[in-house]
């Protein structure tokens, strides 16, 4: 079963076989046994390796999700002996797992230096997708509802705030007036973003489309192209502190509309516990979030509640 889940993140049998510690003899031997028990074909050669088919994408999701269970119990058992060990398969889209998770696994690192953390980062909806396949058994995601097999747990607030090149746009005391947006070029996120979601569902509510819109790849591309002066930009307060500190943004909220909020959750598969290595990340990282948040309040407060930036010789 292990083998099959592997095919399935390796695309390709040797592949496979080698993360177990199988040779490829074996490994084929072990796939004859499980097709012959399944009564289907489960794995398929392509040009460039393997794939599941779509019974083996079935039995492969089911299989890592028990495979996930035991060794939780694995672990629990560990906790009982007082052993700090195991392994967490952890998922994040972009915002979370590149501007949060970074300073959290340091400081879990530090205080669990024997548990492994494994981490895939993409788009909100192929997170969650992975998640329940049983690619990963923990999710980071700025999603605000799933399916009725995730649950969501919000651990840290999020408002998604506008940013340009200083000076770009005609903002009044830290506010641009809707209308406007019809002037400007939206440098916008790719389809499955969760934070472009919410920008979208935004722009219907005000109703004014704004004069083009330019998909790029990453909250990276994006502000690079929005300090160029190529257009604006709606993204997570996390993504844009350092900049909007440093001078190179300045960010700007919509007049007359709320702000736009959201929160970050840790997603699972519905009913299923914890374990001990991952109760002891969750906590991490609801400690040190804590630290981020007022880092990235301060920087993008109105201008009137900035603070100004510590003059250096």
């Amino acid at each position: 079963m292990r083998l099959l889940v592997e095919i399935g993140r390796q695309g390709s049998v040797s592949a496979a076989a080698a993360q177990i510690g199988i040779g490829q003899p074996s490994a084929s031997q072990h796939l004859r046994l499980l097709e012959a028990a399944a009564g289907q074909r489960l794995v398929e050669r392509t040009g460039r390796g393997s794939r599941l088919t779509e019974a083996g994408q079935v039995l492969a999701a089911r299989a890592a999700q028990a495979l996930s269970s035991l060794g939780a119990a694995e672990e629990e058992l560990g906790a009982l002996a007082g052993l700090q060990t195991g392994t967490i398969h952890l998922g994040s889209s972009t915002a979370p797992g590149v501007y949060l998770l970074p300073d959290t696994l340091g400081c879990f690192r530090r205080e669990h230096p024997g548990i492994t953390v494994e981490v895939e980062i993409a788009a909100s909806d192929e997170i969650l997708t992975r998640l329940v396949s049983g690619r990963v058994q923990l999710a980071l995601v700025g999603a605000m509802e799933a399916d009725e097999r995730i649950e969501l747990s919000p651990f840290l607030e999020d408002e998604i705030v506008g940013v340009a090149k200083p000076g770009f746009a005609p903002l009044k005391n830290g506010a641009l007036t809707p209308a406007k947006l019809a002037d400007f070029m939206l440098l916008s996120r790719e389809a499955g973003s969760s934070s472009q979601r919410a920008v979208d569902k935004e722009l219907q509510g005000v109703g004014i489309p704004p004069a083009g819109r330019w998909e790029l790849g990453s909250s990276e591309a994006i502000k690079r192209a929005a300090r160029e002066g190529l257009g604006l930009a709606f993204l997570s307060r996390y993504a844009v502190a350092e900049e909007v500190e440093r001078g190179d943004l300045e960010s700007f909220r919509l007049a007359g509309r709320p702000r736009l909020l959201r929160h970050f959750s840790v997603a699972r598969l519905a009913g299923r516990p914890f374990s001990p290595a991952e109760s002891s990340f969750v906590a991490t990282l609801t400690r040190c979030c804590a630290k981020q948040l007022d880092y990235a309040e301060a920087c993008v407060a109105s201008p009137a509640r900035r603070k100004p930036r510590a003059a250096t010789d």
